[in-house]
């Protein structure tokens, strides 16, 4: 039986305040937002008619998290920076013999809501952890948001968690570049156990190939032109072309 979502809030504000000395106000004004407590199932969520899965999009602030998701769900590239609170997406993948509620959470890039983003893992099936090849101190960062999503899941799952490392901004001038993709493929693979993708917002196909593959490790899989119908708290991704045919959504992907 699922706990209630307050329970769990309550649960790690505890855990969060023994590990500090002091507890930030700011954070404590956030950790009841509505949108960071839906119900949510270990992994995928049969209790319903419909199969749910949610995407932890974890890293630092400027990485380009917001970017990935929209790029993914929308088709769009976004230039202008704004700071994520916690953005909720939710999009249904219509596959042959299966109909499923796709959730993508955009987290903060900022260490201002630790309890939003102990509660985001707690409560996340798959997780994308992003970082920018042109900022070294990105990479240190998605390392600790693995072990920070390993600490809180580890002893929740006992099956392998659905997650991939994504290099974003591949497409920056060599001499701009900090993190190079052999090393830090090598880390993740080695160290980490898990997978690495470099892409650049600019580009669908890489970003597509990101989602696909996080997607087929949590055992959803899709082909790379599938039509996904968006619903977003977001009005920047609402457009007639989100609302396909059936017909079409069902034929885009084989099991």
């Amino acid at each position: 039986m699922t706990s209630d979502p307050s329970d769990d809030l309550r649960s790690l504000t505890l855990q969060e305040n023994r590990r500090r000395t002091s507890t930030n106000p700011t954070s404590r004004r956030h950790q009841h937002r509505p949108n960071s407590q839906p119900k949510r199932a270990a992994t995928i969520d049969h209790e319903g008619p419909e199969e749910k899965l949610r995407i932890v999009v974890l890293g630092a602030t400027k990485v380009g998290k917001t970017c990935l998701c929209q790029q993914f769900l929308a088709e769009k590239f976004v230039i202008e920076h704004k700071e994520t609170v916690d953005e909720m997406y939710s999009a249904e993948l219509a596959l042959v013999d299966r109909h499923i509620i796709l959730e993508i959470l955009d987290t903060a890039g900022i260490d201002e809501f630790p309890v939003m983003r102990r509660l985001a893992i707690a409560r996340g099936d798959a997780f994308l952890i992003v970082y920018a090849v042109n900022d070294a101190s990105s990479f240190d960062i998605a390392q600790r948001m693995y072990q920070l999503v390993l600490e809180i899941k580890g002893d929740l799952v006992s099956a392998p968690l659905p997650m991939i490392f994504v290099g974003n901004k591949s497409d920056v001038d060599l001499t701009r570049r900090e993190i190079d993709r052999d090393h830090a493929e090598a880390i993740v693979r080695e160290q980490w156990s898990s997978h690495l993708i470099e892409t650049t917002c600019r580009e669908r196909e890489s970003v597509y190939k990101a989602f696909h593959l996080l997607l087929h490790l949590a055992n959803i899989n899709m082909t790379l032109n599938c039509d996904i119908t968006r619903r977003s708290s977001d009005p920047n991704l609402s457009s007639n072309k989100d609302q396909r045919t059936t017909n079409k959504r069902q034929s885009c992907a084989q099991q």
